[in-house]
């Protein structure tokens, strides 16, 4: 199994996997838990049994013992319904308070923070959809200082490239065919949950102006970096013709 490229993530962060197969799906979940598990943290799955035993064996396959890791606590399943539907329909509010819930019991039981995946299974219905973006919005905000990393796993055949848009406006980093990519489209989430198309205007002139001044820089440090190493060479070469001067006997 190779590794996912930039699948060194930290906490505090928020990515989203919208897969193309259950093979590309396993192994970024596979990666993202092996690293967590590696760093301290706690990691919980949520899906499947099926879906959690497949991701055992390749943990087992990269050297984790799972056994272990359940047994002292650092890897746990969790269903859904525990989670995102604890009286039987979402309410992003409290699935917020029992993840922020999440995270303190795992600093309390002594681990370095969380790790927690989740996978949409069913396409929702346009009123429920917007709650899940609400939600993901407000992940950043929530959880912008604490210690989590969160992967939130979407089957593209299961969700139309509009509901794809949303995804990529509320996650600031994208997992996409094996490749980690800090993502152009994400939004803050005034901005995704805003439905003034004017504030949205002016913040995406905004990022431009951003984006502008940051390749202006970066191009700025590449020429003085050119130009210190010709200034070096010239050095480099002057102290050699003085070294290959000929000594005059006394």
């Amino acid at each position: 199994m190779s590794p996912v490229v930039g699948s060194d993530v930290r906490h505090s962060t928020h990515i989203c996997l919208p897969f193309e197969s259950n093979e590309e799906k396993h192994e970024a979940t596979v990666l993202f838990f092996h690293e967590g598990l590696s760093r301290g943290a706690r990691c919980i799955f949520t899906g499947t049994k099926d879906d959690f035993d497949t991701l055992g064996n390749g943990l087992e396959e990269l050297g984790i013992g799972t056994r272990r890791a359940t047994a002292r606590g650092s890897l746990q399943y969790r269903s859904v319904e525990e989670i995102y539907f604890p009286d039987g329909h979402f309410d992003p509010p409290r699935s917020l308070d029992i993840t922020d819930g999440l995270i303190d019991d795992a600093i309390v039981d002594g681990f370095t923070g969380l790790r927690l995946t989740a996978e949409l299974t069913r396409i929702p219905v346009y009123e429920e959809w917007r709650k899940i973006v609400w939600y993901e919005a407000m992940v950043n905000e929530r959880f912008a200082r604490r210690p989590i990393a969160g992967l939130c796993r979407y089957p593209r055949h299961l969700i139309p490239a509009d509901r794809v848009r949303d995804l990529l406006r509320t996650h600031p980093l994208a997992l996409v065919r094996g490749e980690s990519c800090d993502n152009p489209f994400y939004e803050r989430p005034e901005i995704v949950l805003s439905d003034d198309s004017q504030t949205r205007l002016d913040w995406q002139f905004r990022q431009l102006r951003v984006q502008q001044r940051t390749r202006q820089h970066l191009e700025g440090m590449r020429v003085s970096a050119v130009n210190a190493a010709a200034q070096l060479a010239v050095e480099l070469q002057q102290l050699r013709a003085g070294q290959n001067k000929p000594v005059k006997p006394d």
